[in-house]
């Protein structure tokens, strides 16, 4: 397979995650490095890294210098559209984290600087490229389950404060469970329902700067429904379950990085799917990358920018109707 240069801007968490997603991604090459710290970079490359790999802590430069093939933004959400302009602006395709920005302006924004360029742009909706995931929405687009009624999904979180990242509590960071974990759940219910709903029915609790925890109720008509939840104060189920006239499907144990779908008919296993795949998985969301890139796709089948844009569109309405608006809201009053 052909060498893929990726620069990685940001060292923290997810960007862990997703290096060693990258050590089992056939072609995948650290290219280059992007940190705050220098000391933080130079860790991060010396880990997963070569001695090719650069270390950068200016962005730009990095984008001036560097001739990578694609950048994955994994820095807080308030800074992901900055980011994603300037890689835009010099001609780099983008995979960044979800949520890719912060409202719909800046999305309209990303998405109009990668259609004249001609870019390849996605949002880092990970779970989507998942083999387990991928042979769920085979059994959907099969009938093996028949039309579906329901979706059950829940991505409820109790974080140990020593492993915590505050920022996604925060308003400063744009951050709130909704857009967090919550975005996860929305992806399964418009991979069963990809009208989008009719009717959504919320409650949330705040932690006094933005949702701490949410309920959700999506209707689609004729008795359809998506029962969706995120959190960070509370543990839940976290295999979902799309139910459907002639069966059901679960995806777990834990939805968003799944190692087994279910095929069902009442109780019965009708069919199993396992991947008990090596590293994180990050390895399935950088593969499709890759793929799309050097078939010369501007956006991948497992999520689409359609799909990017309808869930952005409600998740904008609804902590709007809760009150929560970030400083980018605010710029564009």
């Amino acid at each position: 397979m052909k060498e893929t240069r990726w620069a990685v801007a940001g060292t923290g968490y997810i960007a862990n995650e997703f290096a060693k997603g990258m050590q089992e991604a056939e072609g995948a090459v650290l290219a280059a490095v992007v940190s705050r710290k220098q000391e933080s970079g130079e860790a991060y490359a010396q880990k997963y890294g070569s001695g090719q790999t650069r270390v950068y802590t200016d962005y730009q430069e990095m984008l001036d210098k560097e001739p990578v093939d694609i950048v994955y933004v994994a820095i807080p959400n308030d800074c992901h559209y900055e980011y994603i302009m300037k890689a835009l602006e010099k001609g780099i395709p983008v995979l960044s984290e979800k949520p890719m920005v912060d409202n719909l302006s800046q999305l309209k924004a990303v998405r109009r600087a990668a259609e004249e360029k001609k870019l390849f742009l996605m949002e880092g909706m990970w779970t989507r490229c998942f083999p387990a995931v991928r042979k769920a929405r085979e059994w959907m687009e099969e009938g093996r389950i028949g039309k579906p009624l329901a979706v059950r999904s829940f991505f409820d979180i109790a974080p140990d404060k020593n492993d915590w990242q505050p920022w996604k509590g925060g308003i400063a960071h744009a951050g709130g469970a909704l857009r967090d974990v919550g975005i996860y759940a929305l992806a399964m219910a418009y991979m069963a329902f990809p009208e989008g709903p009719q009717k959504v029915h919320t409650v949330m609790k705040s932690n006094g700067e933005v949702d701490e925890s949410f309920h959700m109720l999506l209707e689609y008509g004729d008795g359809k429904a998506a029962f969706l939840s995120g959190a960070f104060n509370q543990i839940s189920s976290h295999v979902t379950e799309i139910t459907g006239e002639k069966g059901r499907i679960l995806i777990g144990p834990e939805f968003w990085h799944p190692e087994e779908a279910l095929l069902l008919d009442g109780d019965q296993i009708v069919e199993k799917f396992e991947d008990n795949y090596p590293a994180t998985g990050f390895q399935y969301e950088i593969l499709e990358a890759q793929r799309c890139l050097q078939n010369k796709e501007t956006e991948s089948p497992c999520f689409t920018a359609e799909e990017t844009w309808r869930i952005a569109e409600l998740i904008e309405k609804t902590r709007k109707e809760w009150g929560i608006i970030y400083q980018a809201d605010k710029e564009e009053e």
